[in-house]
């Protein structure tokens, strides 16, 4: 077995899984803030709800992961079940992203909604247009890379991520330690 196949088979046990899913949303959610704050591409309140996708994933992975290894042995139904939980964290990602991204592809009309005004006065209203706002509209993507956005990355991704879950509920016992 090389070494690779090694960790491959590491990673992919059940009492690891929601660790890794969990880093793999971290890591898609700092790249979300880094185009944010240091390439300077404001979010659509889509951006945000993926986000929102990726927060939950984060949080399940920790909790889930955390409460594996503190019922040691590990409880291989409950490992199982955590990866379930990250397949469908992961699968509402991808939704998310899918809905996202075909805006952005003209494949749908997109409703992107604004924040609430309600309790805005209309003196308020009248003076905040005298001051210039960048609108970012939810049906143009900001950014791409051969074509694909970052929508489009997060939902390759995301079903990436639910794919291997959904293997790694249905993997056959442990073969490592």
């Amino acid at each position: 077995m090389t070494a690779l196949q090694t960790h491959a088979d590491q990673w992919t046990r059940p009492d690891q899984w929601p660790l890794i899913g969990a880093l793999i949303s971290a890591a898609l959610l700092a790249g979300a803030f880094g185009f944010e704050v240091i390439g300077r591409y404001p979010p659509c309140p889509l951006c945000i709800e993926q986000r929102w996708a990726h927060a939950y994933l984060l949080a399940a992975g920790l909790i889930t992961f955390a409460t594996l290894h503190v019922l040691k042995p590990a409880n291989a139904l409950f490992a199982r079940a955590a990866s379930a939980l990250i397949a469908v964290l992961a699968g509402f990602s991808a939704w998310v992203a899918g809905y996202h991204a075909g805006g952005e592809y003209g494949f749908w009309s997109l409703s992107c909604q604004a924040g609430d005004t309600t309790s805005l006065s209309v003196d308020a209203l009248l003076s905040s247009l005298n001051t210039p706002t960048n609108v970012v509209l939810c049906d143009e993507p900001a950014w791409t890379l051969l074509g694909v956005s970052m929508a489009g990355y997060n939902v390759l991704i995301s079903a990436v991520v639910m794919l291997i879950s959904i293997l790694v509920v249905f993997r056959k016992p442990y073969r490592s330690v």
